[in-house]
């Protein structure tokens, strides 16, 4: 028993990401998001094959932060949060609000590389959400996915053929990429016939469902889930008290 691994269930994982915005945007002093910050970022240390992504994409964004720090320092005057601050404690908002901004991406690129579009579908099943809902998300999860993997595809053969996409100013740059979105077009309305040639061959309606209820709660499962719905609750209380 001490050796099984425990498999996290996709709902437990949603509720958790769910905890964590909400949080992230009700704290109201650096401290509540210094913990939240902790937090995260053992989440990021224990994913082990999304955290070099996280990582980088998060130094890439570096600049960002760092304009966000100056902006809130000096121009929270004119901000929607002037509320909190007490005083002229200018880099203090600042550091809170850029601090914010890192935890609001952070967490979104956690959610994004550890939950999959089967892992989302699945936990939306729990809130017994209508067929149609669940199936046209699910399907436009699907296709984004493979459009992104088309676009890769074509960008790479018109780069090997001598194509410049980055090359000169916005308005070239934006021509440079009409041979890579015309193809990507076709492609996409290739696929879209494809997919309705298969649905209607197998005789697809939404009046003949079968919901298969992967995934299901384990006694682990429900422990990590009543913990998180606990510790939600606790913060809720020393956030407002």
């Amino acid at each position: 028993m001490l050796g099984k691994s425990i498999k996290i269930n996709p709902l437990t994982k949603v509720i958790l990401y769910i905890i964590l915005f909400v949080l992230i945007f009700l704290s109201r002093n650096t401290i509540q998001l210094i913990i939240i910050t902790i937090c995260i970022v053992s989440l990021i240390i224990i994913s082990r094959e999304s955290r070099k992504y996280i990582l980088k994409s998060i130094l890439y964004m570096g600049p960002m932060f760092i304009l966000a720090f100056v902006l809130w320092s000096i121009f929270y005057n004119f901000s929607l949060f002037h509320r909190y601050s007490e005083g002229n404690y200018m880099f203090s908002i600042g550091f809170f609000m850029t601090l914010r901004l890192f935890l609001i991406v952070s967490t979104s690129l956690l959610f994004v590389t550890t939950v999959s579009p089967r892992d989302l579908i699945t936990a939306l099943r729990y809130f017994k959400l209508p067929y149609k809902i669940i199936f046209t998300l699910s399907l436009t999860l699907r296709h984004i996915s493979t459009f992104s993997e088309e676009y890769m595809i074509i960008k790479e053969a018109q780069t090997s053929r001598g194509l410049e996409l980055d090359k000169g100013f916005l308005i070239k740059r934006i021509r440079n990429y009409v041979p890579v979105l015309i193809p990507l077009l076709v492609r996409s309305i290739e696929n879209a016939e494809k997919l309705s040639l298969a649905m209607n061959l197998k005789l697809f309606s939404f009046n003949k469902r079968v919901i298969a209820m992967e995934n299901r709660f384990d006694k682990y499962n429900i422990l990590i889930l009543l913990s998180l719905i606990s510790i939600f609750f606790i913060s809720l209380y020393f956030i407002w008290m």
